[in-house]
Formats: structure tokens, C-alpha cells, sequence
């Protein structure tokens, strides 16, 4: 089974909430507005994985391995927290 952040499926629900009949996607105000928060937090998490993976590389590049062995044990724990399955 594949996890899905509350995020992502808190996103998606106000999308199939805001998608007519013929599919298209119409954000009203009040849409717009509870997307908002959830599209910062998205980034966030994002930026931070990001963030992580390229000390990881900087790391292995610098043959630092214990550092690289923290950094993606960090890696790991947050990906862990990102899912719920």
C-alpha cells in the first residue's frame, strides 16, 4: 500500500470538492483560502527533504560517512513521518 500525506489528501479532497461535472477544477475564494496553508506546509516539507539530500551528496562527495550515515538517518525519519498508509 502506498502512504499519502494528510497534506496531499486534504488537497485533493478540497480539489474533487472544487471539480464540476465535466471535470474542471473551479476555485472559489473559499477553496483558494484552505489550500493556502496546506501548499506552505507541502513546500516546507519538501524544501526540507531537499535540503537533507543534498548534505547527504555533499557528504558522500567529502567521503564524510559518518556525517552522510546522520544525515540520511534524518532522511529516513522524516520520510517515516511524511506517510500514513
Amino acid at each position: 500500500m502506498i502512504g499519502i500525506h494528510p497534506i496531499h489528501r486534504k488537497m485533493a479532497l478540497i480539489t474533487w470538492m472544487s471539480t464540476n461535472q465535466y471535470g474542471q477544477i473551479k476555485l472559489d475564494k473559499a477553496a483558494v483560502k484552505l489550500l493556502q496553508p496546506l501548499l506552505k506546509q507541502n513546500l516546507k516539507m519538501i524544501q526540507r527533504l531537499d535540503e537533507l539530500k543534498n548534505l547527504s551528496y555533499i557528504a558522500h562527495v567529502n567521503g564524510e560517512y559518518d556525517w552522510q550515515h546522520n544525515i540520511c538517518a534524518k532522511i529516513e525519519a522524516l520520510e517515516r513521518d511524511l506517510f500514513e498508509v
